[in-house]
């Protein structure tokens, strides 16, 4: 097994000379086998220090103290150092709404990163059988090829040097250097779903096929290979679609995406969402991604994870949703007196005298017939029924921003200059009352943006 486990290390490239690494240890035989095999392969893999991490769960009572002891003693022995943290995993689950299952397997690695730190790299005992388990959990929960990959023997900092080992020859490296090990009695409990699949499903497989375990996992190795080429075939496409994005955004070309494949469409839309959450995007919100490419400009879909995804005239644009909705803004625009309004990071000055408004890139300048204009001038966001006068007929404001393209999250806070209740400039748009060669009386109105 010492053989085999140097091999995987040195395949994957798992552990860098000179690292600080970390090791996962609950006291079973996996993780007492995988400890003891790496502090004997340290001073071979030039590792700069070696520290194991004991979790008590704070579930099982009398037999989590004495597992966090043999751990301490364990470590003790190996001259480790051993860290031992406590949770009450009933509690949190409770708290953020999670099983317990899920609610250990994120504290633990929490814990595991911590110790770590930032350039630390982390060991997990993970083998074939609980590979072959993670696959058949996956596969019953519904997954892509990605899933059915199973755990990577590298993701990010987490290694997994035991994961081309079978139980039984763990064991027998146990017992050959006479380790002893701590048996969870949680493990024989069915209440979770990884131990009803351990306990009842794999030994139905076995009686069918003794090497099912073995060729589940041949599979995910397997499936892994061709997971990573398609992500290299991925990226390439990605250039592809992508376009030019504001910052917090990512905007997708929906006629690029339309002409993929289907499976790699969906590999991109996984990809972009991937930019915005860690948590995998399920096959019923994939679907409803797919079908938002094929619906009008300005159709949008909002996930529970806090992401919104928009349909923008012909763009796919993703984009973390704000905690609250826009609020809109109004602000009185005295004369000869420039007005600040931080909602849309503009100042505005309205002035009687050409000679104060400034002409250049950084401003937008536009001039009115101010004998037109009866009522006090303001700057603010659209109302409900707001229209603008044209020479022949009125047009409303809604038809303007969607003839001229204006994404939905923009108009919210776009800037309308109103004399009254009469809209008379949309900037870059439209305006009404404009000056000409009969006006006796002009008044220029100046927007400059602030730089926040």
């Amino acid at each position: 097994m010492r053989k085999k486990v140097r091999n995987t290390l040195r395949q994957f490239q798992m552990v860098p000379k000179g690292a600080r690494l970390v090791i996962g240890l609950s006291g079973g035989a996996d993780s007492v086998a995988l400890l003891h095999v790496l502090h004997s392969l340290q001073k071979e893999f030039a590792w700069d220090s070696l520290t194991a991490v004991h979790i008590h769960h704070g579930l099982r009572g009398a037999a989590a103290d004495e597992d966090a002891r043999f751990a301490e003693g364990f470590c003790a022995d190996l001259g480790i150092p051993c860290i031992v943290k406590h949770y009450d995993v009933r509690a949190e689950a409770k708290a953020r709404g999670l099983g317990e299952e899920e609610m250990g397997r994120l504290l633990r690695y929490a814990a595991f990163r911590q110790a770590a730190g930032e350039d630390g790299c982390i060991a997990v005992a993970h083998h074939r059988r609980d590979q072959a388990e993670t696959v058949l959990m996956r596969l019953c929960r519904g997954t892509g090829l990605k899933g059915l990959a199973g755990m990577a023997p590298v993701r990010e900092n987490i290694c997994r040097p035991l994961l081309f080992c079978d139980r039984e020859e763990i064991e027998d490296y146990c017992r050959e250097n006479r380790l002893e090990w701590r048996e969870d009695a949680t493990n024989r409990e069915e209440a979770y779903t990884r131990n009803k699949l351990r306990l009842r499903v794999l030994p139905i497989l076995e009686e069918i096929n003794p090497q099912a375990v073995a060729h589940i996992a041949k599979t995910a190795s397997l499936l892994a290979e061709e997971e990573d080429f398609l992500e290299q075939q991925t990226a390439l496409y990605w250039k592809e679609v992508q376009l030019p994005s504001l910052p917090e955004e990512v905007s997708l070309s929906i006629e690029g995406l339309n002409a993929l494949h289907p499976a790699m469409r969906r590999r991109i839309l996984r990809q972009a969402v991937g930019q915005f959450q860690k948590k995998d995007i399920s096959a019923k919100q994939l679907a409803a991604l797919e079908d938002l490419l094929r619906k009008e400009s300005g159709k949008q879909l909002d996930f529970p994870e806090g992401l919104r995804a928009e349909n923008r005239y012909g763009t796919l644009v993703l984009s973390r949703r704000a905690a609250d909705a826009p609020r809109g803004f109004c602000y009185a625009l005295p004369l000869e007196e420039e007005i600040f309004i931080p909602e849309a990071g503009i100042a505005v000055l309205v002035s009687l005298d050409e000679k104060k408004v400034e002409i250049s890139a950084e401003t937008c300048t536009n001039v009115f017939d101010y004998d037109k204009i009866e009522h006090t001038l303001f700057c603010r966001t659209r109302r409900q029924g707001d229209v603008i006068p044209l020479r022949r007929g009125r047009k409303k404001i809604k038809e303007l921003f969607i003839d001229a393209k204006i994404p939905r999250a923009e108009r919210e806070r776009y800037p309308l200059f109103v004399a009254g209740h009469t809209v008379i400039w949309v900037p870059r748009l439209k305006e009404a009352f404009g000056a000409d060669e009969q006006t006796d009386r002009k008044v220029w109105i100046q927007i400059r943006r602030v730089q926040e």
